[in-house]
């Protein structure tokens, strides 16, 4: 679990669910590390609400397929998944003002930081300009 074994509380980005329930063929090793340490209480994790947007946003995904990952991602030991507060909304807002980021990635980030996660883990290269937070790249594991 290189580059995580030492972690207790980390926030992940959207795209490490979705490379983990696509199985990617590049990441889905690396991502499912994350899920394996949080099966066996090696780890815990929290991520936004809008990863399940993000996740069940897919023209091509059914009204059955959608479903079935709500529950599955509802189901993840050890894993938070934080709605958006006025907190995150206003951390978010000074992270688009000051960064430029997408609202997705800006409340991402916000909801990291106001939940002090030691990282954040992602595969987005734009997310490591954050100075108010440790990002650590998905493919650096």
């Amino acid at each position: 679990m290189s580059g995580i074994s030492n972690l207790k509380k980390v926030a992940l980005d959207s795209n490490i669910f979705i490379y983990y329930f696509n199985e990617s063929s590049q990441f889905g090793t690396a991502s499912k590390l994350i899920f394996d340490a949080l099966a066996e209480n090696e780890l815990r994790a929290i991520t936004s609400i809008t990863t399940l947007i993000e996740m069940l946003s897919s023209k091509k995904l059914s009204d059955q397929a959608a479903k079935d990952i709500v529950k599955k991602v509802l189901t993840i030991p050890n894993l938070t998944i934080l709605d958006i507060d006025q907190k995150i909304a206003v951390g978010a807002a000074k992270i688009r003002r000051i960064y430029g980021f997408r609202t997705p990635d800006a409340i991402q980030l916000a909801t990291a930081i106001q939940e002090k996660a030691e990282v954040f883990i992602t595969n987005d290269r734009k997310t490591k300009v954050v100075k108010e937070l440790k990002v650590l790249m998905l493919s650096s594991l």
